[in-house]
């Protein structure tokens, strides 16, 4: 057997209140080095069994993406105690950075740009949406977290998804808990806070606010209170982009309201169809577009995120710490022992790591709070709204609180 592949952390790229990445790099044989990222769950989380599930389908699902649209998974492992997920490392800006730097200078992302960068994130969603597994079985798998922090665009403007944590697959085996609402409330389609179904076209919706934000420079859903931003959610007011951006045409408002259509019936059937109409459109706008001008979109951001610290006060000495861990994934042997102890209800024989099956979760805990993106890592999870002492979860908030 070769020798195991081994990570060494380099510096800490983001940190929330669920996991942490880092960017690493990968020493193969013959000098070989690549830089990776890693995502790795914090330490007082790896005894929550329901989490770690939750994180092993992660893991899982996103070994089975591969496409020049979605940020691919390289490996899975165990380091200082925890598990981690080995990542392709993307640099570049997050399409959050590239908005909020526009916003900043006063300006709107050019129209051919912002349905450009729209399309790829339809190219990378099409496929995930119709990936079937060995069997020519569909794997029925949905992001449903589609938001700008979840969109990575390197330097030389490419454009890539990541973060399928909260993605909802046939095969997967730590099932949703009924009744749990799931993503940024600000980009959650309307079926999604009323608990009715939902399919790939909520994918569909998010990608319909992403480029209407793109357009405008504004957030579309955004209350004072969380319980506002739902209400807008649940009510799909679509504010004239043309009002905003003279640069918009009508045709181009049309594709973004069909894909902003409140009812899923009305709405674009998967994001192909939205792609292909922002492709026509495009060629019909008569305004030339690369992945060179998204390139040229990044450059500011990347400047100004660069001047950020990365870890508040103890940067230095934690920069010292991390560059002494090493990652490492599973031998063969820790594979073998692993299927003998975990469960297998929840951990298949293809994610089997080194561990004694760990405690339940607490009651407490949110396990509903997804890990986000690289900027999510640096935000932090989402703040679960105040709700009523009967309401434990998110699902029994929108019950309680918002008539139908």
């Amino acid at each position: 057997m070769s020798e195991q592949q081994r990570y060494r952390v380099i510096k800490r790229l983001a940190s929330g209140g669920m996991a942490e990445v880092f960017v690493a790099e990968s020493a193969g044989i013959e000098g070989f080095r690549k830089q990776v990222a890693i995502k790795r769950v914090l330490p007082q989380l790896s005894k929550k069994e329901q989490f770690i599930a939750m994180f092993l389908d992660e893991a899982r699902l996103s070994a089975h993406l591969s496409h020049s649209n979605v940020v691919s998974v390289f490996d899975i492992g165990v380091g200082d105690g925890t598990y981690f997920i080995v990542m392709e490392y993307v640099e570049g800006a997050d399409l959050k950075a590239v908005m909020d730097h526009y916003k900043k200078i006063g300006e709107h992302i050019p129209v051919e740009a912002a349905c450009y960068i729209a399309t790829r994130i339809c190219q990378g969603l099409g496929y995930a949406h119709e990936l079937k597994n060995a069997e020519g079985k569909p794997l029925d798998i949905i992001h449903r977290d589609i938001t700008p922090a979840n969109v990575l665009i390197t330097r030389y403007g490419e454009v890539k998804i990541v973060d399928f944590g909260l993605a909802k697959a046939s095969s997967q085996l730590a099932a949703s808990d009924a009744g749990v609402i799931k993503g940024k409330f600000g980009y959650l389609a309307p079926e999604t806070v009323m608990e009715q179904p939902v399919d790939q076209r909520v994918d569909v919706f998010a990608v319909g606010i992403i480029l209407w934000e793109m357009l405008t420079g504004r957030r579309l859903f955004l209350g004072e209170t969380d319980f506002q931003t739902v209400r807008q959610v649940r009510d799909a007011v679509i504010p004239s982009i043309g009002a905003i951006n003279r640069a918009v045409t009508p045709e181009l408002e049309e594709i973004v309201r069909h894909a902003l259509a409140r009812d899923p019936a009305q709405r674009y059937v998967n994001a192909r169809d939205l792609g292909r109409d922002l492709t026509r459109f495009l060629f019909r706008y008569g305004h030339p577009v690369s992945d060179d001008n998204v390139a040229e979109l990044v450059g500011g951001a990347v400047g100004v995120n660069a001047e950020k610290p990365v870890d508040g006060v103890k940067k230095i000495a934690d920069m010292i710490d991390l560059v002494l861990l090493e990652f490492r994934s599973l031998t063969k042997e820790e594979q073998e022992k692993a299927d003998k102890s975990s469960s297998p209800s929840l951990f298949p024989e293809t994610l089997s790591f080194r561990t004694n099956p760990p405690p339940a979760a607490d009651a407490d805990t949110d396990l509903d709070t997804p890990l986000g993106g690289l900027a999510d890592e640096l935000e932090g999870p989402d703040p679960v709204p105040s709700a009523p002492e009967e309401s434990s979860t998110v699902a029994a908030w929108f019950r309680g609180l918002i008539p139908r």
